[in-house]
């Protein structure tokens, strides 16, 4: 494990405006990392996309009544009214995006499935929030919770998408991991995996900056780099994000 040193930072924020810095960014970001295809899952996997919007309504509609939990006896349980729910409207959101639809179709493939051979289905489990629980993902389920996605950006200070939230939980399920079980531990690393490939990719090609690190558990793991870093360096540098940085210190993309 590393810890994080101090590095000469290459600009200042006053040498730079803002959109520089932003540009110098990710432009250190697209020279370092590259994504594999958003919609290629497990061995290389293409996914269908459903192309017409009513039959992605359709696929979503039936997804609802086949994969969100409304079992008494399972915890997740959706309330019986659930059209209201921010959560609702934004997973319906992301199921008429091109990947979202994919992976909505994927899953209703799958069902057919693991119907024939008495498996139990993905899940897409409910969460009311008591418990201050966060997005998260598993083998074979996600759960949201009913007031998904918090508005307050990553601990890096990165602004928050919420159809990439999304396609990041799956990430973490069965469609994209492979040698894996129930009690597989997700690592760093592995989240830095779902950045890179599932999560950036849609962020960048909405406008969005991509994530620089991950924070979990105290301990943050650069993406560029892959070097983790402990006591507090949360963020990155200004102009190259593949320096650690704690919040709020001079030259902080998170101030």
């Amino acid at each position: 494990m590393s810890t994080a040193t101090k590095e000469a930072p290459v600009t200042t924020q006053s040498q730079y405006t803002q959109a520089q810095l932003r540009n110098n960014r990710i432009a250190i970001y697209k020279k370092h990392i590259k994504a594999r295809a958003i919609n290629r899952g497990v061995n290389g996997e293409v996914f269908h996309v459903p192309e017409s919007l009513v039959v992605r309504q359709k696929n979503f509609k039936l997804f609802v009544i086949h994969n969100f939990i409304n079992d008494m006896d399972r915890p997740g349980m959706w309330p019986d009214v659930i059209t209201n729910l921010p959560v609702y409207k934004k997973l319906k959101e992301y199921s008429e995006t091109s990947y979202g639809a994919a992976m909505v179709y994927r899953i209703l493939q799958d069902n057919k499935k693991r119907l024939l051979m008495k498996q139990p289905l993905f899940a897409v489990e409910y969460d009311d929030g008591a418990y201050g629980q966060d997005a998260r993902g598993g083998l074979n389920k996600i759960r949201l919770t009913k007031d998904f996605p918090d508005s307050r950006p990553y601990p890096g200070g990165e602004r928050k998408y919420f159809p990439a939230i999304i396609h990041h939980e799956m990430g973490h399920t069965r469609f994209f991991r492979k040698n894996t079980t129930d009690k597989t531990m997700i690592t760093l690393e592995d989240e830095r995996q779902v950045v890179i490939n599932i999560e950036n990719p849609i962020r960048m090609k909405k406008g969005y900056e991509p994530r620089y690190s991950y924070t979990r558990d105290a301990q943050t793991i650069n993406i560029i780099t892959g070097k983790y870093h402990s006591r507090g360096f949360l963020t990155v540098h200004e102009s190259d994000p593949r320096i650690p940085m704690k919040v709020a210190t001079k030259g902080a993309f998170r101030r």
